[in-house]
């Protein structure tokens, strides 16, 4: 509500006339939280001055001097800073309550290093999180989990990935070539590459003693501390096979044994005395040893 006063003052002289007018104008301003209760608002006043000279010149004429001034009372420091305050207040609540939405639930992320990979998968889904899963060589088991980032413990947003470290097992090492090589020297090459050996004797045209093939072979990759193994050759194994016809049964036996070949015994009717040899095949040449001489031994008539 807005009230008005009007002050008009006359000053009189022989020569002129001076007329004041004064207009007051109150106006009442909303409270604001902390101020006043209401019924006693803080006014804002414009106080309107105007100033009319009347002179009356020597030729007779009048001249007329008019003069216009306002002066407007503001609100109060105090109130200013109150506005201020409250428009703050407004901002960092807004704030707040921007956070409060929009922020992501963050949790302690688990301790999955040791664990198998699909054990450690399973407890990152349990505790809200993705994985993705790299594979790295290490002397630990293959499959288990040697790293994880971020570290256990550390505070993550639900949702987000782990990176798991899962080891691929130990490096691969290249074999080295023991083809040609007497057995203990290669044998050495392959300990001091880091590889177990093991050797099989066959028989071969190479020098007894040597190396004749090797699996996994030379140049491939194989794990450290696997098995490579050996063949190493025992000689032709080529004999001469003698002549047992006319011997007893007990005497060709011995005889076969001795040349290191098997006796394959048949028997036979024949005219000749019982327990006789009466052929054998082959009947000369020779053979590798352990292969078997067919004897056809007399079983008489």
């Amino acid at each position: 509500m807005a009230r008005n006063d009007d002050e008009t003052r006359i000053d009189s002289s022989d020569d002129e006339t001076r007329i004041e007018r004064v207009e007051v104008t109150d106006s009442t301003i909303p409270p604001l939280p902390g101020d006043l209760p209401p019924g006693a608002p803080e006014r804002e006043q414009a106080v309107v001055r105007e100033t009319e000279t009347v002179r009356q010149r020597a030729d007779g004429a009048i001249e007329t001097e008019r003069y216009r001034t306002e002066d407007r009372r503001r609100a109060s420091r105090d109130q200013v800073g109150i506005w201020l305050a409250v428009f703050a207040a407004l901002l960092l609540a807004g704030a707040g309550a921007w956070w409060l939405l929009t922020r992501e639930d963050s949790r302690d992320v688990p301790a999955v290093e040791g664990l198998a990979v699909v054990d450690a998968v399973a407890r990152l889904e349990d505790e809200g999180f993705d994985s993705d899963t790299v594979t790295s060589e290490s002397d630990e088991p293959e499959g288990q989990v040697v790293e994880q980032d971020p570290a256990a413990g550390t505070e993550a947003d639900s949702g987000s990935t782990v990176r798991i470290t899962v080891s691929s097992g130990p490096g691969t090492t290249e074999v080295p070539n023991a083809v040609g090589l007497g057995e203990a020297e290669a044998r050495d090459r392959l300990v001091a590459a880091g590889f177990q050996v093991d050797s099989q004797d066959v028989f071969a045209e190479k020098e007894p003693g040597s190396v004749v093939s090797q699996e996994p072979a030379a140049g491939s990759d194989a794990e450290p501390d696997s098995t490579v193994t050996l063949k190493v050759s025992r000689g032709t194994g080529l004999v001469d096979v003698p002549s047992v016809v006319g011997l007893t049964r007990a005497e060709a036996e011995a005889e076969l044994s001795g040349a290191k070949l098997e006796a394959n015994v048949v028997e036979v009717p024949s005219d000749d005395v019982e327990g006789t040899v009466v052929a054998q095949n082959p009947v000369g040449g020779k053979l590798r040893q352990g292969s078997a001489v067919r004897l056809n031994v007399s079983s008489g008539r």
